[in-house]
């Protein structure tokens, strides 16, 4: 039988670095997928005692997480239960984004290395992802001329992750804010995607300008600072122009009500995220002070759970290194833009950051 499938799904491949199975994994270290376990945070764990089984029975219906979200936003955003749309986590999120503006043949544009999964959606849909490349030479660091330099009218989207994925840098507000500018300007949405968000201060995030600007999308998850990976929690803040088209396409039902009550409580607990940052920075900048002479570490900031490590060597499989002392780490060739001679490194924990030191001074040696 002939396969009558999308022609672009038929014929891609996807890039991800995400990891499905049921079996164990033979590392003693998992610095490997975004989560946070450097802390758990109270309020989670509090709520998780509440949930019943009742809970499930009837559709998901509650507004719960909308208020405490409101709530949350209140001194940065003027919020209504209608501009947030909730998803089951932020990838979601994109995928419904992307379902939205991407007719084949548009083209988005985004600077690369930043999430992979993204840019193979765009492709999978029959786009075409135009690549800002962050230079080597430049340590990686982002160029918001850069991107104003590549940006025209053809462009339906532009995507920007916030701090990065994998660098962990932050762009600071004001580079985002040059963007939307400029990207009204030309008729174009920005897709501000903050999944690590929680790692920065919450002053530099792009819902404070949601107010102002009409062709912002932010995309805000729980995954990752508020350590809820498994949750499949996340939302979407729109402006109110999009609300009823995305309406259209829409799960109303998109969360669990387990999640919704979870999430609910959780973001209520701001001073988690302050103690999260401190005790992330405490453990990166052990890493960050290293005396490297093979191995690189890319412009990155402390309190942002993951960075860019590269050898100098392009020869060298640095996930393979790792590998061999059992610590998981993402390989560069799951990104766009990064070869085997880069990985992604999460934060250990502080009862596993000595091993981690140890190897990375290890590999760095030989």
């Amino acid at each position: 039988m002939e396969l009558r499938i999308n022609r672009a799904v038929k014929e891609g491949k996807k890039v991800s670095y995400a990891i499905e199975s049921g079996e164990p994994m033979s590392y003693d270290v998992d610095c490997g997928e975004g989560i946070n376990i450097v802390m758990a945070p109270p309020e989670a764990k509090k709520a998780f005692q509440d949930l019943t089984f009742e809970m499930l029975q009837p559709y998901p219906h509650s507004v719960g997480v909308k208020d405490s979200v409101i709530a949350y936003w209140k001194d940065y955003a003027a919020l209504d239960y209608k501009r947030i749309f909730l998803c089951d986590g932020s990838i979601s999120g994109l995928y419904l984004i992307n379902r939205l503006f991407l007719e084949k043949g548009d083209r988005v544009l985004g600077y690369v290395p930043q999430f992979s999964t993204y840019q193979t959606d765009v492709e999978m849909n029959g786009c075409v992802y135009d690549q800002v490349l962050l230079k080597k030479e430049e340590n990686y660091k982002f160029s918001a001329e850069d991107v104003l330099e590549m940006l025209n009218e053809q462009h339906k989207l532009v995507y920007l992750d916030n701090p990065n994925n994998p660098t962990g840098q932050i762009i600071p507000i004001s580079e985002i804010e040059k963007i939307l500018r400029a990207a009204r300007m030309k008729n174009v949405f920005v897709i501000v995607d903050e999944a690590y968000g929680d790692y920065m201060p919450k002053q530099n995030s792009a819902v404070q300008l949601a107010d102002r600007y009409d062709n912002l999308i932010v995309v805000k998850t729980f995954s990752k600072g508020f350590g809820l990976a498994g949750l499949r929690a996340g939302y979407l803040v729109l402006p109110s122009e999009l609300v009823r088209y995305v309406n259209n396409i829409s799960n109303p039902y998109a969360m669990s009500e387990l999640s919704r009550s979870v999430a609910a409580r959780t973001i209520k607990d701001e001073a988690f995220l302050e103690v999260l940052m401190e005790k992330t920075s405490q453990i990166k900048r052990q890493l960050l002070a290293l005396k490297l002479r093979n191995i690189s570490i890319a412009e990155t900031a402390d309190t942002v759970s993951i960075c860019l490590l590269t050898h100098h060597n392009t020869e060298v499989d640095l996930a393979n290194e790792f590998a061999k002392r059992r610590i998981l780490v993402i390989s560069g060739k799951d990104f766009h833009n990064l070869g085997k001679n880069s990985v992604r490194l999460r934060v250990p924990g502080e009862s596993e950051i000595e091993k981690v030191l140890n190897a990375l001074k290890e590999i760095d040696e030989n």
